[in-house]
């Protein structure tokens, strides 16, 4: 059973939004993915023509030199780069395409994300003229063209537009997933330990059953049956290595193999990790797994002493105007949610609750590994 509390602090308002779900199925894919199941970025400088006015203009030179380039490799050489300072429909621009994580094929088209790089106010009207896009590390031959129509999805940011399926894959991507008859698995940041890691292997090992190996039972010379090797072992906190069965691999069933590895249910669900999540910009907080404080008492300014026990819960008592305290009568931790809620009463700005979580994880009373966002 999981339980995931997310809290938005916002003047007086604290939401506590608090899912317990039984116990649903988690897959291994749901928590892990296949070693080299990664997207691939590509991306290329190029120019968009057909703006009206708004490119990056004639005293943008390093647009100009390209327009000239590129009118000289076809056939159309500009004797004076000064013949061009007149030109405000042209922009120099970046074009990025992500490969999928499964990869792709020869001719097949993917969205391109174009934005500009000089003094252009607008790319509205625009059209990406051919441009060649390669690996963001691996120099070489194009990997995919890009052109077409520009899109604008956001008119507060006209210089970030999007062509759909304007990018067309040169070259095959085809990943292999399995070296010397191995997959390895990796688990996400987010449930990466070596009891998921554990509980994954073993989750592998009693439901991946080859039906090719079903009812092949070996013995030794004395009658006695052997003891099969396993399949999966971890062999860390995020990385397990699942051998692909002989029988598997003779029959050409590697693929049907892994998908059953992937879908393969995690009956025993480790306990999640106490992690609270804080967002440095919204200064949004949520928390995971069983995030607890020792019984203690913060002095906010300008308010009091909000003292934090474990026996009511968050209940209103006395203690002055405004002021809610909890019991420290009892050496009982309390759920984090008692004090947000608490500093909600309160009326306590969502900087300094996040200023009183950091004071309370520095000195040990807040139970959870603290990670921040922006």
């Amino acid at each position: 059973m999981r339980s995931v509390c997310k809290v938005w602090v916002t003047g007086a308002i604290v939401a506590i939004l608090s899912a317990v779900s039984a116990i649903a199925e988690v897959r291994v894919q749901d928590v892990a993915k296949l070693k080299g199941q990664d997207e691939i970025p590509l991306m290329g400088f190029g120019l968009v023509n057909g703006l009206n006015g708004t490119g990056d203009g004639g005293k943008y030179l390093t647009t100009m030199r390209a327009l000239a380039r590129l009118q000289e490799l076809y056939s159309q050489p500009t004797l004076n780069i000064d013949d061009l300072a007149a030109n405000n429909s042209v922009a120099m621009v970046t074009v990025e395409l992500v490969v999928p994580e499964y990869g792709g094929r020869d001719g097949e088209r993917l969205d391109v994300v174009v934005n500009t790089i000089g003094p252009a106010k607008s790319l509205e009207g625009g059209q990406l003229l051919f441009t060649p896009l390669q690996h963001t590390i691996e120099r070489g031959e194009p990997l995919a063209i890009a052109y077409g129509q520009l899109t604008i999805p956001d008119p507060e940011n006209p210089r970030r537009a999007i062509i759909r399926n304007g990018g067309a894959l040169v070259d095959e991507f085809v990943y292999n997933f399995v070296v010397d008859g191995y997959i390895t698995l990796i688990i996400d940041n987010a449930h990466a330990g070596f009891p998921m890691a554990q509980q994954l292997a073993k989750a592998i090992n009693i439901g991946t059953q080859s039906p090719l190996e079903m009812g092949q039972v070996q013995f030794d010379e004395n009658g006695r049956p052997i003891r099969q090797a396993k399949i999966a072992t971890a062999i860390g906190p995020k990385n397990v290595l699942v051998r692909i069965p002989d029988a598997e691999l003779s029959a050409g069933q590697a693929t049907a193999f892994i998908h059953r590895v992937l879908e393969t249910q995690i009956v025993d669900m480790p306990a999640q990790r106490a992690r609270v999540v804080i967002n440095r910009t919204t200064n949004d907080i949520s928390f995971t797994g069983a995030v607890t404080i020792s019984p203690t008492a913060l002095q906010i300014a300008g308010l009091g002493s909000v003292s934090v026990g474990g026996q009511q819960g968050g209940a209103a008592g006395g203690g002055g105007s405004g002021f809610v305290p909890l019991s420290t009568e009892t050496d009982q931790n309390v759920p984090l949610e008692t004090l947000l809620a608490t500093l909600s009463r309160l009326n306590v700005e969502p900087k300094r609750v996040v200023e009183a979580i950091e004071h309370l994880h520095r000195t040990g009373t807040l139970h959870a590994q603290l990670v921040y966002t922006e």
